[in-house]
């Protein structure tokens, strides 16, 4: 799948700087107790509250959001946004496609060069939450700005302005550099664990995962691969591999030709049963009622959040 983080093979495609990553960037306002209900994506989310103020909630935990707070949600994270009062939220508000981050490169250390987009997923977990500072505020504007703009480089210059970004995020979060220099936990070798066993379940996801499959592939147990991924994930494998079948179903569903059964073979669910169970346990919802949401929703050519 498109979505893999994968690592560094010799010979690989060309990366171009000028691919189409922003999805949207744009201004956005909210008001009278505004919902948007739980989903996942395979986008990256970026938020910044220009004024009022929000709730999420991302996987198991709720934020409040104020003026000035910044928010960035990894992709195949479950996640909803609303108000609770009936005043207005106004926020800058991006989406972007993280693949071409994927094969953009911080290290050429051997045999793990760590990627941008596994260095951002392993250090912010579910969700970065914090009070945006001078250069994530402008960074956030010339983003937007060059998407709006739709000049001959604004593609690259958004591009290269999401990677400033994203760099400037683990400098807050790990300061110590510790993705780079392999101090702490953050050994060099359990990144790349994690980036393989991610890779992994992204490659596979519409066949039987098993745990010892990649661990064996790593050459290190069962129960180590288990408790480096969630010390670096904050999920559990099994968590992951369910958040991101249902993803996936959740993208085949404006398929009128796909059944819902059709649909839990493909993401390597065959008991339609386990996976509405699966799926109302994730989203909320029945995957029957939520795929009617999603379709009135896309007919409306409602807010992308």
């Amino acid at each position: 799948m498109g979505d893999s983080y994968s690592e560094y093979r010799p010979g690989q495609s060309e990366v171009f700087l000028a691919t189409q990553t922003v999805i949207s960037a744009k201004d956005q306002l909210r008001e009278h107790r505004y919902s948007f209900s739980r989903h996942i994506h395979r986008s990256i989310e970026i938020y910044l509250i220009s004024s009022g103020c929000c709730s999420m909630d991302i996987n198991a935990w709720k934020i409040l959001c104020k003026a000035g707070d910044f928010i960035m949600i990894p992709p195949n994270t479950v996640h909803s946004f609303y108000l609770e009062t009936e005043d207005v939220c106004t926020f800058r508000h991006i989406h972007f496609n993280p693949d071409l981050f994927s094969q953009w490169y911080l290290n050429q250390a051997e045999p793990c060069p760590l990627d941008l987009l596994t260095a951002l997923v392993v250090s912010c977990g579910s969700y970065i939450h914090l009070v945006a500072d001078e250069t994530t505020a402008s960074l956030v504007s010339r983003i937007i700005d060059e998407t709006a703009s739709g000049g001959v480089f604004s593609a690259a210059m958004a591009n290269l302005h999401i990677a400033e970004l994203i760099l400037h995020m683990i400098m807050l979060i790990r300061p110590d550099m510790s993705l780079i220099t392999g101090s702490s936990a953050h050994t060099p070798e359990h990144i790349r664990y994690v980036s393989y066993a991610l890779s992994y379940i992204h490659e596979n996801f519409s066949g039987k995962i098993l745990i010892q499959d990649i661990a064996e592939h790593l050459n290190i147990s069962s129960r180590y691969l288990s408790k480096v991924f969630f010390q670096h994930m904050n999920l559990t494998i099994l968590n992951y591999i369910n958040l991101y079948r249902i993803n996936q179903a959740i993208e085949l569903m404006p398929d009128a030709g796909l059944t819902l059964t059709n649909i839990a073979a493909l993401i390597g669910l065959k008991d339609s049963q386990h996976f509405s169970k699966l799926f109302r346990s994730i989203i909320g919802l029945p995957p029957n009622q939520y795929r009617k949401l999603l379709l009135h929703e896309m007919s409306e050519e409602s807010p992308d959040i």
